[in-house]
């Protein structure tokens, strides 16, 4: 199989499948270093080659063990739908996975770094840390994913394409109006400029006027419509990296001694969330699993290693000698 018509048929299976275009993405490069990889590979069968492969990224490249797995998960994708192959035992030089902790903000360093936010800017590490959101689910909420009246966020196709309710901080109410009603006005002037918001599966095939209408209307939208043709010069959310350098720049003019980034006000969400939940950790993880939109609660039970324990002997240093 050439490899042209092997990523037309790896595009195809994984938007049918309706993967995330990250994952897509990143399964794409991945085939496209595989195939490249065996043009000068002396291997026989399927699994020998995958585990000379999946060695050589390792041994050459020094890769971590997560983005070998990526690598294994990509391929295995592209024999099982696309070659339609079913692989036997596979025999490789595994990465060693190191766990490491997330970087957490302590609740003075949050307030810090929102204080150096000012306007949207604040309102999207509000929404991040008040929230536990991902910079992508920031970014591309819409107008019908706010209910003010019952104090409820929703997030439409998170990770995975799930999408959860999350309970809305008191404090982001008014921020939030004052942008709904910016965005009303914003709208109106799209509207009647005949400019639409894209919308996901097609459903401006379906409702027509749906583009038009303001419970579509994006949250934050991109400055103007995109002037490509090839997108229809249609509005869509503001970027992801918009986001992440505005935030950026809080943090260092903060002053936070942390390797620290947008995603650092979601696990800042989780554990001081956890440090706050009342009653048993097995009932506050279950919760803080739907909260976060985890599939696993091994995943948000990471968040547990990071409350302090108040248990613990005390440091010989802090009892000095009378």
């Amino acid at each position: 199989m050439k490899k042209v018509e092997a990523i037309t048929l790896m595009t195809d299976a994984m938007k049918l499948q309706r993967k995330s275009r990250w994952t897509i993405k990143a399964y794409l490069e991945w085939i496209e270093k595989y195939m490249t990889f065996l043009v000068t590979c002396a291997a026989e069968t399927p699994e020998q080659k995958i585990g000379m492969f999946l060695s050589h990224t390792v041994n050459r490249f020094n890769v971590s063990a997560a983005t070998q797995k990526q690598a294994l998960c990509a391929i295995v994708y592209f024999y099982k739908r696309v070659v339609r192959i079913e692989l036997g035992d596979l025999s490789f030089c595994r990465a060693k996975r190191i766990p490491r902790l997330p970087e957490v903000f302590s609740r003075q360093e949050v307030w810090r770094v929102l204080d150096n936010l000012d306007g949207i800017g604040w309102l999207w590490g509000a929404l991040m840390y008040g929230c536990g959101l991902r910079v992508e689910e920031t970014s591309n909420l819409r107008v019908k994913d706010i209910d003010i009246d019952r104090r409820l966020l929703c997030v439409r196709e998170g990770k995975g394409g799930k999408d959860r309710m999350l309970p809305l901080p008191e404090l982001l109410v008014e921020p939030l109006q004052k942008q709904l009603r910016k965005m009303e006005t914003l709208q109106e002037k799209y509207a009647a400029d005949k400019i639409p918001v894209s919308l996901p599966d097609r459903l401006d095939k379906k409702y027509p006027n749906a583009p038009y209408s303001w419970e579509w209307f994006w949250l934050f939208p991109a400055s103007g419509p995109c002037v490509d043709p090839q997108w229809e010069g249609k509005l869509y959310h503001i970027h992801k990296t918009a986001i992440q350098k505005r935030v950026r720049q809080a943090i260092l003019a903060a002053k936070v001694p942390k390797k620290a980034s947008c995603h650092t006000f979601r696990h800042s969400f989780a554990t001081h969330w956890l440090e706050n939940a009342e009653g048993s950790h097995e009932i506050a993880l279950k919760r803080l699993q739907e909260l976060m939109g985890h599939g696993d609660v091994k995943t948000t039970m990471i968040y547990l290693h990071l409350l302090p324990k108040m248990d613990e002997v005390a440091s010989p240093l802090d009892r000095r000698a009378a």
